[in-house]
């Protein structure tokens, strides 16, 4: 469902103001109540335009997904690039400090994420929710067949598991810092920021203990 060959032919500011106003229309309500007119009217456009743009509602919300998740993984792959070399479980620590900080800086599209989660009535779910997994499970396998080709992880580690665990150990530590059922009583929900940092270091330590190398 790509837009259509009139949305590519926009300028480019003009594109992303549509994805940015649908981005925080869908963060903010969900998917079932994101109102086209509301979104129009946040871009004093006539709804007909949104339409010669966008087939329907869902091409819309793909889009839009698509395009969030483009700025969340460019912005790993920068930590990831500016980071070779170091220690694994130093660059896991960035990696993780670099989501708590893109959730503070661009709170939209943590927001937008979570309803994809959370909200069983979004299109495409499944394929939205595997995309994300699917590059986090690369992007760490990445990182930690470095950290094996160093030394700096146990010889005989599952790389599949180890990279399932360090995924699920990383989100579950995100969503708890914005979503206060899911805080297992670390005082991490809306936690400041050095507070957040020091969760951040202990979790990556108690990673460090279980999965690297012996002394």
């Amino acid at each position: 469902m790509a837009p259509s060959n009139t949305f590519q032919n926009l300028a480019a500011d003009k594109q992303e103001r549509i994805l940015d106003a649908a981005l925080s229309e869908f963060a903010e309500k969900g998917y079932a109540r994101a109102s086209m007119n509301n979104l129009v009217g946040r871009l004093g456009i006539a709804k007909g335009s949104i339409f010669q743009y966008f087939k329907d509602k869902p091409g819309l919300f793909q889009h839009v997904f698509d395009f969030a998740v483009g700025r969340v993984k460019d912005h790993l792959r920068r930590v990831r690039d500016q980071s070779r070399g170091q220690d694994v479980f130093e660059r896991i620590h960035r990696s993780l400090l670099a989501g708590l900080a893109l959730i503070e800086d661009s709170p939209r599209l943590f927001q937008l994420y979570l309803r994809v989660v959370f909200e069983g009535d979004v299109p495409f779910r499944g394929r939205l929710l595997a995309s994300i997994r699917l590059f986090s499970r690369d992007y760490l396998l990445d990182l930690l067949r470095e950290g094996v080709a160093a030394g700096q992880l146990r010889p005989d580690l599952d790389l599949d598991l180890a990279a399932f665990l360090v995924d699920a150990a990383l989100e579950r530590f995100l969503i708890a810092s914005s979503v206060s059922q899911l805080d297992p009583g670390l005082g991490l929900f809306q936690a400041d920021a050095a507070r957040a940092r020091e969760l951040a270091g202990r979790l990556v330590e108690t990673l460090r203990r279980g999965l690297g190398a012996a002394a």
